[in-house]
């Protein structure tokens, strides 16, 4: 199950995790991403069109909150429930294209996409905390 962190809302539904997102030109429409790690595949209406390389915001269907991580480019979270309830904080690229996913657990970070080393950084420093 996915959440958005601030509401706690379930962005999980079927087989897919709905978003509302926001391009540059501030047009608006909702993408269903799959729920499996490292699976980039998405759906949206045919009419919205995404560029490779652009940056999308990502908000909570729900709440409407901006899913995006504060003071880092590029990079959203959502919180994921695993089969036994644990939480644990999925990282994931804004960028169509850039194939980068972080499941982040007690002192433990899993990578998934091609671009994975992108933000490793900035995902370290995150875990010192």
């Amino acid at each position: 199950e996915f959440l958005c962190p601030k509401c706690s809302g379930y962005l999980s539904v079927g087989e897919n995790v709905i978003f509302n997102i926001r391009n540059r030109k501030n047009v608006g429409g909702l993408l269903l991403l799959s729920p499996i790690l490292g699976d980039y595949t998405y759906t949206m209406h045919p009419s919205y069109r995404i560029g490779t390389g652009e940056e999308v915001d990502f908000f909570c269907p729900i709440c409407h909150a901006s899913l995006s991580i504060n003071g880092v480019e590029n990079l959203a979270s959502v919180v994921m429930l695993d089969e036994s309830k644990v939480k644990h904080h999925v990282v994931f690229s804004r960028k169509e294209g850039e194939q980068c996913t972080y499941k982040i657990s007690d002192q433990e970070v899993e990578k998934f996409g091609s671009h994975s080393e992108n933000y490793l950084d900035f995902i370290s420093a995150s875990m010192l905390k």
